[in-house]
Order: structure tokens, then C-alpha cells, then sequence
């Protein structure tokens, strides 16, 4: 099955993005939804969570704009507030995704919120003990946040865990530790999924990291990633990458791109 590309780039922590929001400058917002839609992207994370105060108004503003903009998009509803995470599932036309949940005490709430509604999730396997380092913690977290989801009405059909990629610079084995927790958690009979960008954060040459990465991760097994869909070196990486595993039968998709290019 070809990997789910949720697309990245309207966080209100881009510069572009947070004042976009704050003047309700549909324009922007537009552009960036279309462009990230045209270059492969099959949901687009919204983020508004740099006003705290007016996230829940910011996220539904987001919502209807890339809606007026594309019609019945699939959207990835990206905070950790209760209220702001209602707002923007109650103004989707298209089925959501709740990103993100996690077995801390402060997101049970969201947990609750995710389990009334069709959405799939987006969970972090991580609890009241924090960052989990190795692949090991990563798999009992999910261990223990899908028997929380399927108590609460999730099924792991909707549910993609998060196996939490972090940055290299200030935490070297947590590149192999993410890849190897893709493997275990995948067992499990979950889908998982990626924020590729954060393993390069704070590093010279972000983009040749990403790029890399994410071949490591297509090799090992990822369902869904999160990424600059523009980027077109990213993306024919990914599209090479599905070749070489056989997530492109007969390597078709590539051959297609390769004569349309």
C-alpha cells in the first residue's frame, strides 16, 4: 500500500503561517493548501497552536479556508487542546485525524473527544514518564495506548502511532531507535507513522538528512509520514524508495513519473 503523505507546512510555528493567521490572510493559507494537494500530499496538518488563546477560533478558520480552497480534503487536526481539537473536527467535511493523543494525563480528554467521532488518530507513545528513548519504550507505550484507545471505542484500525523521530544532533541513537520501533510496533497490528523533519532539526543540509531518512524509514516498513510534499527532492525519494520495497508493484507509479518528468 502506497505510504500516506499528511503534508506539513501550515503550522503557525513558520513564521509565514503565524502571520497569515493573524491577519486572516486567506491567501496564503490558499496557496500553501493547493500547492501541498498538487505536489502528492493526501491530508494537510493544521496547526494555530502559537496563539494559545485564540487556537480554537484559529484552527476552524483554518479548517473552512483549505475547505473553501479543495473542497472535501483530508485534514490532520494538530493540537494538544481539547477545545481547539472540537472546533476544527466539528468544521471538517472530510473524515479527520486527530493528532495527537498519548497516554499523559493531560490528552486522556482528547482520547475521549477522538473516541466520538469517525476520525482516525494519530497517538504518541509516551506517558506520565515522558520521552520514551528506546525502541523497547516506544513499543510499550503503544502496547499500553492501544489497550487505552480500544477501551475508550478506538480501534487500532483507526489508530497510527506516532514512533516519535527526534533529532540526531542532541540525541544520536534516536534515528536507528525510531526505525527499529516502526518494526516492533508494526506488529502490533497498527499503522505507524513519522514526522520526518525532526531528525534533522538544529543540523546543516536539513533537506539531504530528510531525504535519507526517509528512505530508511520507507525500508523499514512506515504507513504514513509527515512532510513538505513541495519538496520534490522528498517526494521522488519516497517514490524511489516504494519502488525498491515493493510498495510499488512492478515499480509502475515510478516508471510514470520518470516519463512524465
Amino acid at each position: 500500500m502506497k505510504t500516506f503523505i499528511i503534508g506539513e507546512l501550515i503550522n503557525s510555528s513558520r513564521p509565514q503561517v503565524k502571520e497569515a493567521i493573524s491577519r486572516r490572510d486567506e491567501g496564503v493559507i490558499r496557496r500553501l493548501a493547493r500547492a501541498q494537494v498538487e505536489a502528492g500530499a493526501d491530508a494537510l496538518d493544521l496547526n494555530a497552536a502559537e496563539s494559545m488563546e485564540r487556537e480554537p477560533d484559529d484552527l476552524r478558520w483554518l479548517v473552512e479556508v483549505v475547505q473553501d480552497e479543495l473542497g472535501e480534503v483530508r485534514l490532520s487536526i494538530d493540537t494538544a487542546n481539547p477545545e481547539a481539537m472540537e472546533a476544527g473536527l466539528s468544521a471538517c467535511r472530510a473524515q479527520p485525524i486527530v493528532n495527537s493523543i498519548s497516554n499523559e494525563a493531560t490528552r486522556r480528554p482528547i482520547i475521549e473527544l477522538a473516541a466520538r467521532t469517525e476520525a482516525e488518530v494519530i497517538g504518541l507513545p509516551m506517558g506520565q514518564a515522558g520521552m520514551p528513548k528506546t525502541a523497547e519504550e516506544r513499543l510499550a507505550e503503544a502496547r499500553a495506548l492501544i489497550e487505552a484507545c480500544e477501551k475508550a471505542g478506538i480501534p487500532r484500525e483507526r489508530l497510527m502511532i506516532d514512533v516519535l523521530c527526534m533529532s540526531v544532533g542532541s540525541n544520536p541513537d534516536q534515528g536507528l531507535a525510531a526505525l527499529a520501533a516502526t518494526r516492533k510496533i508494526k506488529e502490533l497490528g497498527v499503522r505507524t507513522c513519522a514526522a520526518v523533519s525532526n531528525v534533522s532539526f538544529g543540523l546543516p543540509r536539513r533537506k539531504l538528512l530528510n531525504r535519507t531518512y526517509l528512505a530508511m524509514l520507507a525500508a523499514s516498513g512506515v504507513d504514513a509520514v509527515i512532510l513538505d510534499p513541495t519538496d520534490q527532492g522528498m517526494m521522488e525519494t519516497l517514490l524511489a524508495a516504494e519502488a525498491l520495497t515493493g510498495k510499488d508493484k512492478y515499480c509502475m507509479e515510478y516508471i510514470r513519473y520518470q516519463r512524465k518528468s
